[in-house]
């Protein structure tokens, strides 16, 4: 069932890739945008350590924005649990959610989400529902996309025909993840996400560095909370790539 699903997405890209219009060079495009995403756990981190602040109390600012609904899309973020003037200077610096899906598509067998970046620019994040193969229990894999357009130019891919505009951050790939949970959540579907799968738009080994940032970064302490917020109980086992095998 899940190689049924899989060949609805390639349908839905190649429907939808030629949409999505990409121009401007490549670039990450948020190296000059501020303030940066919560989610991006590094630069938090080192935020932090750089203001003399213990990386740890993270953890209780993560509690609260995974827990309290609608906490993440606050403008300006509440950083429960650090000292006064360390929360005013952290929800200056961080925003929560940097995209937002402004069309869902519905299909048998799945959702597609379009995805627009804080840059404007349009990815795909497709939900795959399927049964597990042992249990028979519906679990929901999600593919994601690695970057904006790609470069590498394959024929039979409607995203292979764009140039690559930019590559997503480890932040915006978790980001997809959490669209996906809202997606389910606003559904009235209790599935849990069990699989990710780089299948989405972009050549995932031209982003290798930031995809193995998002596929470490729900393990780390501070996103103990994230693990139950998302339902993301994803071992790195269960994520995949894609590649074009050209390397």
């Amino acid at each position: 069932m899940l190689s049924a699903a899989a060949a609805g997405i390639a349908a839905w890209t190649l429907d939808a890739g030629a949409r999505l219009a990409v121009s401007a060079p490549a670039r990450r495009h948020g190296a000059q945008s501020a303030p940066a995403s919560i989610l991006d756990l590094p630069s938090a981190e080192a935020w932090c350590t750089a203001r003399g602040v213990q990386p740890a109390h993270l953890s209780t600012v993560y509690r609260h924005l995974f827990r309290r609904e609608g906490a993440l899309h606050a403008a300006p973020l509440h950083a429960a649990g650090l000292p006064k003037e360390a929360a005013a200077g952290l929800c200056e610096a961080f925003v929560g959610v940097t995209s937002r899906v402004v069309e869902t598509v519905h299909s048998v067998g799945g959702l597609k989400l379009v995805v627009e970046l804080a840059s404007g620019r349009r990815v795909e994040t497709v939900l795959i529902l399927h049964d597990h193969v042992s249990s028979g229990k519906q679990r929901c894999t999600v593919c994601v996309s690695s970057q904006v357009g790609c470069s590498r130019g394959c024929t039979f891919c409607a995203t292979g025909t764009m140039t690559r505009a930019a590559q997503l951050s480890s932040a915006e790939i978790l980001e997809q993840v959490w669209h996906a949970r809202q997606a389910l959540k606003e559904a009235g579907s209790a599935v849990a996400i069990r699989n990710v799968v780089f299948m989405g738009m972009g050549e995932p080994l031209d982003n290798l560095d930031e995809e193995v940032r998002q596929a470490l970064i729900p393990s780390a302490a501070p996103f103990a909370e994230l693990d139950e917020a998302l339902d993301y109980h994803i071992a790195t086992l269960h994520m995949h790539m894609s590649n074009v095998m050209s390397y």
